[in-house]
């Protein structure tokens, strides 16, 4: 087996935001290093890991959000060897890990890994089921607030992003943030995200009686899409339309093939309004693995060349 040191590519299987070439992309172009580890054997990708460099001081991190991404259907002994190889592929520096399940936590401890802190959960919407069983699957007061949202005359239009056009929604966000005092991505990621991967920047708009009252911008990535950024004023609220606009979102995205939406953390003590409204979508709670560090491994005195792949 090799791990191959690459250009950004796509995963082996199906990946969240954190683990796919396009968000890559776009810590590169804001001056992130970002590096994709490939495990390979006769000529097949076993797992794929994309790792990004942090510096806090003298120390450096290699953080990997998430992954590895496993092709399916790996044997547990592969697992290992794999974790371990890739631990060697960047030596120099401490390890730190999100990992997806608790089952890759398990792993990764078998690796040295300790935990930090427990795993967050996330709302994630399957949308590969057929319309009606996605429209069954939503609790009873959303989808009652998805018809008044339907009855009262909102029109939806869905356009790509564009800086400009969607100036004001950016600085939505940017108050929503200061207010509302919670963390996400700058909005300078959004900015790099869109430029570095066109056409993967989706806005949904609801207007009513000519006025723009709510907003839903979402990140495509391969087969997956990730909520990035929601705005409603009042009017909105009343009308139940960033309801709507989930629906719709999630309707498009699905008849575009895309098999799951991520509506991000799901926490029903900081958040349970909004965790509410994220699962009462239809989502389901998927809860992450631990927050996990291991310290750097010895490097050999003449350590093995990597290869390098285009």
């Amino acid at each position: 087996m090799d791990i191959l040191l690459t250009d950004f590519s796509a995963p082996p299987a199906s990946a969240p935001l954190h683990q796919q070439p396009q968000y890559a992309r776009a810590l590169r172009a804001l001056g992130v290093t970002v590096q994709t580890l490939r495990a390979v054997q006769d000529g097949h990708t076993l797992a794929q890991a994309q790792v990004v460099e942090r510096r806090i001081g003298p120390l450096t991190f290699h953080w990997m959000p998430r992954g590895p991404i496993w092709r399916s259907n790996l044997p547990p002994a592969s697992c290992h060897a794999i974790l371990s190889a890739l631990s060697l592929a960047l030596p120099r520096g401490l390890w730190l890990t999100n990992a997806a399940t608790e089952a890759d936590g398990d792993q990764l401890a078998a690796q040295g890994y300790r935990a930090l802190i427990p795993g967050q959960t996330l709302a994630e919407l399957d949308l590969r089921p057929p319309r009606a069983m996605r429209l069954a699957a939503q609790h009873g007061k959303w989808r009652n607030r998805l018809r008044h949202a339907q009855a009262a005359g909102l029109v939806i239009i869905e356009t790509s992003f564009d800086p400009n056009r969607h100036s004001a929604l950016l600085r939505q966000e940017a108050v929503q943030q200061r207010t509302c005092r919670y963390r996400a991505l700058p909005l300078a990621f959004t900015l790099a995200y869109a430029a570095q991967n066109p056409g993967t920047v989706q806005v949904w708009s609801a207007h009513h009686k000519a006025e723009s009252i709510a907003h839903l911008l979402i990140l495509t990535h391969g087969d997956t899409a990730t909520y990035h950024i929601g705005w409603t004023g009042s009017e909105g609220r009343r009308l139940s339309a960033h309801t709507l606009l989930l629906w719709e979102a999630a309707t498009a995205l699905a008849d575009r093939g895309i098999v799951r939406l991520d509506l991000g953390p799901a926490d029903s003590v900081q958040s349970p309004g909004l965790t509410r409204f994220k699962l009462g979508s239809g989502a389901l709670a998927q809860r992450l693995g631990p927050s996990m560090l291991t310290w750097p491994r010895a490097v050999p005195l003449f350590p093995k060349r990597h290869k390098h792949a285009a």
